[in-house]
C-alpha cells in the first residue's frame, strides 16, 4: 500500500498544495519559495512554466502566458501547443499540477520513475474553496480521471472543520452553523443544520468579502500607489481585492503610521505611507454593514432560525477581525473567528482520513469499455411485390413451327408371323 498522498486547495486565483508521506504527516509541497502557486501558466514550444515567473510573463502581455484560467477554458475554442501538439487550453491546469507530483515522486519519494507509471493509483485529493463553482470542481476532476488519475477524491472541508472544531467543544450538536467567508471580496454565506453539515442555504454578497477596515485600507494603498506612480493604468477593484489578505495582516500590528511596500497582481512591489487617523475618519462614513446583517436575518429566516440557535464561524482572515465580530455580536451571540490553530488541525484531521482510509478512494472511474455483443441479425425482409404488368409489358407469343412426326422404321422381328394356312382334314 501506498503511504503518500497530495491535496491542492484551489480557488479562482491560486492552488495551494501539500503532501503527506510515511515521514511527514502533513507539509506544504514547495517546489521554489511558496506551496501557494499563483494560476498563470507560460508555454512556449517544449517550455512549460506555472505559477509567478508566468504570472509575471503575463502582465508583460506575453503572448505565450495566460491567466484568468476559470474564465478562458469558457471557450472551446481556445488552445495552446505543447511538445508540438494543440491541446485545449483547459488541460493548462492539467499540466501544472502534473509538473508538482512529478516533483513530489522525485525530490520527495526519490522515485527515479516518470509519473506516468503512478497515473492510476496516485492519491490525489482536491479541496475546493467557496469561489469554486459546483461545474468547474467536476471540470477539474474530469481532466486528470480523463488522463488516467484514477485515484482521485473531493475533501469535504466544511465537514472536516465541524468535526474538529466539535471535538474542541467549540461547537455543539444542538446549534446551526453559519460558515462565513471572504474570498476575492465576495463573502459567502453557508448555513448548515449542524456539524453533520447538512446544508441549509447559501448566499453570496459581492463586495463584503472583508472587514470594513481590511477593504478602505486597501483601497487607500492603491490611491496611494496610483499617486505616487501616475503613469500606472490599473483595474482599481481588482488590485484592492489583490490586497485585502496584505491588509488583514498590516491591521493585525496596526500603528499611527501604516508603511511598507505592496506587490500589486502584477507582481510589482510600491512603497506606501498612510496614517491610521485617516483609516478611521473614513471608517465613520462606512454604511454597508447592513448589507451583511440582512443577508443573515434572510437565511435564519427561510430556515425558521432564531439568532441563538445558530453559530457563525468567521473563516478567513479578512473577516476574523475583532472589529468585523465586534459588529457582528451586536446582534447575534454567538460569533467566533477560526485561529490558525483550528485550521492546522482541520488539515491534520484531512490527511489522517485519508490515511485511515488507506490512500484509496471510490473514485468516478470511468466506466469500462462495453462488452461488445454483435445484436441478432434481423430477419430477412421479404422483397417488395412487383408491380402489376401492363398490357404492353405482356410478351406476345413466337409462333414456333412444329417439328415433323418421327415415323418408326418397320421393325421385322417384331412383326408378327403370319403362318400359312392349314391343309385341308382328309376324310
Amino acid at each position: 500500500m501506498m503511504g503518500f498522498c497530495v491535496l491542492a486547495k484551489i480557488s479562482k486565483r491560486t492552488v495551494t498544495i501539500w503532501y503527506q508521506s510515511d515521514s511527514n504527516p502533513y507539509a506544504p509541497l514547495k517546489m521554489r519559495e511558496s506551496n501557494e502557486v499563483p494560476l498563470y501558466f507560460y508555454v512556449n514550444g517544449n517550455d512549460f512554466i506555472f505559477g509567478a515567473a508566468a504570472k509575471e510573463r503575463f502582465y508583460k502581455n506575453d503572448p505565450y502566458a495566460y491567466g484568468n484560467y476559470f474564465e478562458i477554458v469558457k471557450d472551446p475554442a481556445k488552445h495552446f501547443s505543447i511538445y508540438g501538439n494543440k491541446k485545449p487550453v483547459k488541460q493548462l491546469f492539467y499540466y501544472g499540477i502534473e509538473q508538482y507530483l512529478s516533483y513530489f515522486l522525485n525530490t520527495v519519494l526519490y522515485k527515479s520513475d516518470s509519473i506516468e507509471s503512478y497515473r492510476q493509483q496516485f492519491p490525489l485529493r482536491f479541496l475546493f474553496d467557496d469561489d469554486i463553482e459546483d461545474n468547474e470542481k467536476s471540470l477539474i476532476e474530469n481532466l486528470f480521471l480523463e488522463a488516467g488519475y484514477f485515484n482521485v477524491g473531493r475533501i469535504g472541508y466544511h465537514r472536516a472543520l465541524f468535526n474538529t472544531l466539535s471535538q474542541k467543544q467549540i461547537l455543539s450538536n444542538d446549534k446551526a452553523i453559519l460558515f462565513m467567508n471572504g474570498v476575492d471580496d465576495v463573502l459567502y454565506l453557508n448555513l448548515y443544520k449542524n456539524i453533520r453539515e447538512e446544508a441549509l442555504g447559501t448566499a453570496k454578497l459581492p463586495g463584503q468579502g472583508a472587514d470594513p477596515r481590511v477593504k478602505i485600507l486597501a483601497d487607500m494603498v492603491v490611491e496611494y500607489i496610483i499617486l505616487q506612480n501616475s503613469y500606472l493604468s490599473v483595474d482599481k477593484n481588482e488590485e484592492i481585492a489583490f490586497l485585502l489578505p496584505f491588509c488583514a495582516a498590516l491591521l493585525q500590528n496596526i500603528s499611527p503610521i501604516i508603511k511598507g511596500e505592496a506587490e500589486l497582481s502584477d507582481g510589482n512591489r510600491y512603497w506606501f505611507n498612510l496614517r491610521e487617523r485617516n483609516l478611521n475618519d473614513r471608517l465613520q462614513y462606512y454604511a454597508n454593514d447592513g448589507m451583511i446583517l440582512t443577508a443573515i436575518d434572510d437565511l435564519l429566516k427561510t430556515n425558521n432560525l432564531q439568532a441563538n440557535a445558530v453559530m457563525i464561524l468567521l473563516g478567513s482572515e479578512e473577516i476574523s477581525t475583532s472589529y468585523f465580530s465586534d459588529k457582528l455580536l451586536k446582534k447575534y451571540p454567538h460569533v467566533r473567528a477560526l485561529q490558525p490553530a483550528d485550521i492546522k488541525d482541520t488539515m491534520l484531521a484531512i490527511f489522517q482520513a485519508i490515511a485511515s482510509a488507506g490512500y484509496k478512494v471510490e473514485a468516478k472511474v470511468p466506466a469500462p469499455p462495453p462488452v461488445l455483443v454483435r445484436p441478432p441479425l434481423p430477419a430477412p425482409k421479404l422483397p417488395p411485390p412487383l408491380p402489376p404488368k401492363k398490357p404492353g409489358d405482356i410478351p406476345k407469343p413466337i409462333n414456333i413451327p412444329r417439328l415433323p412426326e418421327i415415323k418408326a422404321t418397320p421393325n421385322t422381328k417384331n412383326n408378327p408371323v403370319k403362318l400359312p394356312p392349314l391343309p385341308p382334314k382328309k376324310k
